[in-house]
């Protein structure tokens, strides 16, 4: 029977190495989630033969090991099969518990929280129709992409045409390119992506396939504020503000002089940024649809509208004819007047709860709670550092330096508030007729023409809320992608709205990678590098020599 050992040993190594091979192509490659009772019975009858082999061959076996060279080689082969096992284990590990870091500065291969929780969000079952080439850089970018959305929802379906094969699909769907189309389909309601297949468009196209409703956003013009249906020079404001219209919302502006805003006509209102004052008539109309339970947004530029920004009380909120500064956190690419605000600058509030990277302000106002009001709930949102102060007397004399003096607020200086009313009688309304507006300065637009008499009042509505942010440069298009800026103006435009879902951080694909640095990081950057680096390696050279010389 021993003259058999050595039969039994290649058999069981046979079926033993057939078990194991087998067993990762099945889970691994054709990813059988059941194997069958029968083929681990392989593996045991192996494990039979080999354990048969060493007991009939035990004494041989016990020779062989005394042998120094056999030793060498039997361990050396142990560390071998534990190497490989170690390996075959982690391949196992990897693929069942797929984990991915993503490492990238604006989280290229990451869904942005806007998107996770547009799927997470999903009401109801999602069409997607993928049309692209077999084996394009689109369709496998798109693949990728989709992958994202599925991993947080069951309600997406996903179905994959080739326009050069699939042509009774093709001409079903009426597809005109052949390098690439996407169908969104719900409900009846179809949304078609032509072009970018990125991130956004899709997040975009499931939010209007679902929403179900428009909702109305109404900006102020005729005082020379930002333009929000400019996309295309710098100083406008339409890359934020068209990020909206791409998600079921119509953009239309008013003037207050010739029509009174209503929370049915505009469910959000926003005064971005205006160059000259409003008129007495103009900031009661703001104050009426508030009190309607309006949902104002006002971003008010440093330096400019004193009367406007004294209105604010009105509101709780003392906005200040000056502009903050802060050495510490001024930003090294946008000049002495900037701030760049992060960590402790975010109050507690659901606008800047997201917010965990940084705000670029180019100059901003202060802007911060009054006196308690009674009926008005106060929050601040933003503020500079501890060693910030809010600059008046440089503004009104060139000659005077600009630093912090006694009379000048000083410390954490407020940058932005919310204000919700739960008693609209706490803001008062003053119902004068409107009177002729004032010559605008050159380059401005001209108002439009005045009513003779007040509109008819609105009734009285709790739940008004107004957001006020003491900077407008920050969401104009030159800045908008800078950072999170364009994610602050948006969340207090969902905010305002009570839109939870709209209050995210968003997709960034266009965003380039680079460094923000303040002058504050700028200073240790360049203390660590030039003096304490160099210190310490001349410290050791000088350590090491002494320690040579006394031995």
């Amino acid at each position: 029977m021993r003259a058999l050992g050595w039969l039994f040993a290649v058999l069981g190594f046979m079926a033993v190495s057939a078990w194991f091979l087998g067993y990762l192509v099945l889970t691994l490659v054709l990813e059988f989630s059941d194997v069958p009772s029968w083929f681990h019975g392989v593996g045991g009858v192996g494990a039979l033969l080999m354990g048969a082999w060493l007991f009939l061959d035990w004494g041989s076996l016990s020779d062989l090991g005394k042998d120094q060279t056999v030793g060498r080689s039997f361990t050396a082969g142990l560390l071998l099969l534990v190497g490989a096992g170690i390996g075959v284990a982690a391949n196992v590990v990897g693929h069942r518990y797929d984990q991915k870091w993503d490492f990238t500065e604006n989280k290229k291969f990451t869904l942005a929280d806007e998107s996770i929780s547009t799927a997470k969000g999903l009401d109801r079952e999602v069409e997607i129709l993928a049309f692209f080439p077999g084996g394009s850089a689109e369709e496998e970018n798109f693949r990728e992409l989709v992958k994202g959305y599925t991993a947080e929802t069951t309600l997406l379906k996903t179905s994959w045409y080739d326009p050069y094969e699939d042509i009774m699909a093709v001409q079903a769907e009426g597809i005109t390119s052949q390098y690439g189309s996407v169908i969104v389909r719900a409900g009846g309601v179809e949304e078609r992506i032509t072009s970018g297949f990125g991130e956004e468009e899709l997040t975009n196209a499931l939010v209007k396939v679902t929403a179900g409703t428009t909702h109305s956003l109404c900006a102020v013009t005729g005082h020379g504020e930002l333009e929000v249906d400019d996309s295309s020079s710098p100083e406008g404001a339409g890359f934020v503000f068209g990020k909206l219209e791409k998600q079921n919302y119509t953009l239309k502006k008013i003037t207050l002089l010739a029509e009174q805003p209503t929370p049915e006509a505009c469910e959000a209102l926003v005064l971005p940024g205006p160059r000259v004052d409003l008129l007495p008539s103009e900031l009661d109309r703001l104050a009426e649809y508030v009190t309607a339970g309006g949902r104002l947004v006002v971003f008010l530029e440093p330096t400019l509208t004193p009367q406007t920004a004294a209105d604010m009380s009105r509101y709780g909120v003392v906005v200040g004819n000056d502009i903050v500064l802060d050495p510490l956190r001024q930003l090294m690419d946008m000049g002495s007047t900037s701030l760049g605000l992060v960590g402790d600058s975010y109050a507690a509030h659901p606008i800047t709860d997201k917010l965990k990277g940084i705000v670029g302000l180019p100059a901003a106002r202060s802007v911060a709670a009054g006196p308690a009001i009674a009926g008005l709930s106060v929050t601040e949102l933003l503020h500079a550092g501890a060693e910030s102060w809010a600059e008046v007397n440089s503004l009104a004399d060139p000659n005077i330096p600009a630093r912090a003096d006694a009379d000048e607020k000083q410390g954490n200086v407020g940058l932005a508030v919310a204000v919700e009313v739960s008693d609209p009688s706490a803001v008062p309304v003053h119902r004068a007729a409107t009177t002729t507006p004032a010559t605008t300065p050159d380059g401005l637009p001209t108002l439009a023409p005045v009513a003779s008499e007040p509109p008819p009042a609105l009734a009285d509505k709790e739940g008004g809320r107004v957001v006020i942010i003491g900077s407008a440069a920050f969401a104009s298009n030159g800045l908008s992608t800078y950072g999170l800026n364009g994610d602050l103006a948006l969340n207090a435009l969902g905010w305002s709205r009570g839109d939870d879902k709209a209050i995210t951080i968003r997709t960034k694909e266009n965003a380039k990678g680079k460094i923000t640095i303040t002058v504050l990081d700028g200073l240790v950057a360049g203390l660590v590098s030039f003096f304490l680096m160099p210190g310490l390696a001349v410290l050791g050279a000088a350590g090491t020599w002494m320690t040579r010389r006394s031995r």
